[in-house]
């Protein structure tokens, strides 16, 4: 099976799945600590809150009728009512559905189903959100339209509009470090910022193999390495494993953009709740 090909049916096999995947995304984002809080001072009418007035405040942001029924002087902040958008992108790569056992969910999936959560997640609090290449929306069939479009390859490439926006990007990550570094500078060339959500399967941590192992390329016979005793090379592909997640972290933290990674073995609601929770003080 070619890669196309291979991509195609996983696209079909989760297209098949999406109620369940869209039903567990819910639940996350229900569970999620501050799923309902996301509201936030900003231009609008409604009002927020009440807070401390600051010396840098002036005098004409002063609310005079509230501050006189006490010694304080307090500001009287409105809701921001202006929606920002979320672009998230799938990492197209036939690798990115492989897992190692079938009691786990492939990385493609899981990523799909944090990537929904999150999205339900800023729908409800009035955001827009999109595929990233394709049409964003906000509203009730927002998330459904979005997993849609999420569950066909995306570009492999993504090229990330002329508007601010926050990129959500999940993969896992092995494409050279400088491939990232040229697409994240032109998401970050506005001043767009966002996440990398990094998938890994535990055996791509743990390479439990031992003895005589033949690798090959996933979704392609054209790379293949045998090794004799596999267990040999844990210790070396654990180290560069590291070194190229670090210097990954540090590239993607100097353009604005934080890094989570996550395991397919690992229950989804903590990285969840850290992804969010990472946003949200980023100001989304």
């Amino acid at each position: 099976m070619s890669p196309v090909d291979s991509s195609r049916t996983e696209a079909a096999a989760l297209a098949g799945e999406l109620p369940g995947i869209l039903l567990e995304a819910r639940r996350l984002a229900a569970a999620a600590p501050g799923a309902h809080g996301r509201r936030r001072a900003g231009q609008g009418e409604a009002f927020w809150q009440y807070r401390d007035h600051r010396p840098e405040d002036g005098a004409k942001l002063v609310d005079w009728r509230r501050s006189a029924r006490g010694e304080r002087l307090y500001v009287r902040e409105r809701e921001r009512e202006a929606a920002q958008t979320a672009l998230f992108w799938l990492d197209p790569s036939p690798g990115f559905d492989w897992r190692s056992g079938p009691s786990l969910p492939s990385k493609r999936r899981r990523a799909l189903v944090l990537s929904l959560a999150l999205a339900t997640l800023l729908n409800r609090g009035g955001e827009r959100v999109g595929a990233l290449g394709a049409t964003t929306r906000a509203g009730q069939r927002a998330v459904d339209l979005l997993a849609m479009d999420l569950v066909h390859p995306q570009a492999p490439d993504p090229h990330p509009p002329i508007n601010r926006a926050c990129f959500v990007l999940a993969s896992d990550f092995y494409a050279p470090v400088e491939t990232w570094r040229t697409r994240l500078a032109r998401m970050s060339a506005n001043g767009s910022s966002g996440a990398l959500l990094m998938i890994c399967d535990p055996a791509e941590e743990d390479f439990p193999f031992e003895g005589r192992t033949l690798f090959h390329e996933v979704g392609s016979g054209r790379s293949e390495v045998l090794l004799g005793r596999a267990e040999t090379a844990r210790a070396q592909f654990a180290e560069r494993l590291e070194t190229h997640r670090r210097t990954l972290r540090e590239m993607a933290r100097a353009l604005g953009f934080l890094t989570i990674l996550h395991r397919t073995d690992k229950p989804a609601a903590p990285a969840f709740a850290l992804l969010a929770a990472s946003l949200s003080e980023q100001g989304l």
